[in-house]
């Protein structure tokens, strides 16, 4: 054994224990670190043998029945008084026959790390099934009164005064709010614990896009949206996949569009970009010349439990799960979704999703009678119309204030105070370039508006529409 180099700072002052012994298993040389750990003085433990430094695996007659020689292994060494801690030792041949070098590093702070990592990720385990449980629960009895007060109120709707119809269907809406925020709670939570399967069976591709965009319509009407749908007719009609949760998808984008957009309008693009003998790929895209977003603001979009910001919340409503849930259905049918947007110019979502062919055969199916007009097929830009009505008194400006204005007054003459609140926040949002002044005069009509006072709205629309002329000219 080369006595210079165990006597070495090296040797003296590593951090691991190092012991030389014989086979036979008496120690002949420790370093420093080794007598510290072990709390013996360092002349006296070389009085000891290796039994009883390492009860577990130096046993009479082989002393490496446990310990291989030049594998790292956990073990565990004893002290001087007899308790013990974790060490991962390595055992190399000297350079004499019948001599080991032991090298052994405590490892009882990595062993207390991974003990509080286990026990942190069980309890972590335990907290999410307790709350995926609770969730489950809550949801579940929220849905018995809310369906309860949606019975009664639709029962009444033919039964009531006209007032009183606008406070059912009121009630109505916000059941169905909360039904939306209950159906999202519960997938995100399936979602989460990986429950959540893909349930795939044939159906009629075109005949799901008719329902799809029948849902919408009332609401895009409602705000005298326009709507572009364009269609690749090259499309099988039949195909296999999850239909409700494609659907759950587009529905999601499409809503989104239509809740962000007070004017203007909203566009859908589907398009087959692949397809082999057994798998189709579609790539779907909405847009819209909404509120858009910044790209701060598109960074945390698809996270749980998150808006653009803040202010969205507030004035729109919603859990911020929407997005969340569609990325990751997006991703179950091995696609993917990206966003494209700028503030007060809009956005564009985009997605692809893999879908199987169908023996059934047929292409271009067209859209249910009543829709025709919105769709062009293969070869339409499917964008939505850039009109920039962003600009106080410019042309596009200037024209829709009018078309909105007109309309307001006519739905405060036939008492629609629902449609009236609409074109109220159209016009708002139309003059938001505009000075001061024109936005309170704005604001004060909404609120007129709202409180569905006829001859303060009337007057209030008079003002603002003497004010708008005064600022742009004859509408």
């Amino acid at each position: 054994m080369d006595k210079e180099w165990l006597s070495s700072r090296i040797a003296d002052e590593t951090i691991e224990l190092v012991l030389v012994f014989h086979d036979a298993g008496d120690i002949i040389w420790a370093n420093q670190a080794a007598a510290d750990k072990l709390e013996y003085e360092r002349d006296r433990l070389t009085e000891c043998g290796m039994k009883q430094i390492f009860r577990q695996d130096f046993k009479e007659p082989e002393p490496f029945d446990r310990l291989k020689l030049a594998e790292k292994q956990e073990t565990a060494a004893y002290r001087r008084n007899g308790s013990c801690f974790p060490v991962s030792v390595r055992i190399l041949p000297g350079d004499q026959e019948g001599v080991y070098i032991l090298l052994a590093e405590d490892i009882t702070d990595r062993k207390s790390i991974d003990l509080r990592s286990r026990k942190m990720r069980q309890d972590e385990e335990e907290n999410i099934r307790a709350r995926n449980e609770f969730v489950s629960n809550v949801t579940h009895e929220l849905r018995t009164p809310v369906n309860g007060i949606r019975g009664h109120a639709t029962t009444l709707l033919d039964e009531v005064s006209e007032e009183q119809r606008k406070t059912l269907e009121m009630i109505l809406y916000c059941c169905n709010n909360i039904s939306a925020i209950i159906d999202n709670i519960l997938d995100y939570g399936k979602l989460g614990a990986g429950k959540f399967t893909i349930d795939e069976r044939e159906f009629d591709f075109y005949k799901m896009m008719d329902r799809v965009i029948g849902t919408h319509m009332a609401e895009i009407n409602k705000k005298e949206l326009r709507l572009n749908v364009d269609m690749d007719q090259k499309i099988p009609q039949f195909l296999v996949g999850d239909e409700l949760r494609l659907v759950q998808i587009i529905n999601n984008l499409l809503s989104n569009a239509i809740k962000f957009t007070m004017i203007g309008s909203v566009g859908v693009v589907v398009s087959k970009t692949k397809q082999t003998a057994d798998e189709v790929e579609l790539f779907f895209m909405v847009k819209d010349s909404g509120i858009g977003m910044t790209q701060k603001e598109q960074d945390k979009l698809f996270q749980s439990f998150t808006q653009a910001d803040a202010s969205i919340t507030r004035r729109f409503g919603g859990t911020g799960l929407g997005l969340a849930i569609t990325k990751q259905l997006v991703e179950l049918m091995q696609g993917s979704i990206q966003v494209e947007s700028e503030k007060g110019r809009g956005s564009t979502f985009s997605f692809s999703v893999k879908l199987k062919t169908s023996q059934n055969e047929g292409t271009g199916a067209v859209l249910q009678k009543g829709y025709e007009g919105l769709i062009s097929f293969a070869g339409g830009s499917g964008q939505a119309e850039e009109d920039d009505f962003s600009r106080f008194g410019e042309p596009a400006n200037k024209e829709e204030l009018k078309k909105r204005m007109d309309k307001l007054i006519l739905s405060i003459e036939l008492g629609t105070w629902d449609k009236a609140e609409v074109l109220a926040s159209t016009v708002k949002e139309l003059v938001k370039n505009s000075d001061d002044e024109m936005r309170r005069l704005v604001l004060r009509m909404e609120m007129a508006i709202r409180k569905s006072n006829y001859e303060k709205s009337i007057a209030a629309c008079g003002v603002v529409k003497e004010a708008i002329i005064e600022r742009v000219g004859e509408l």
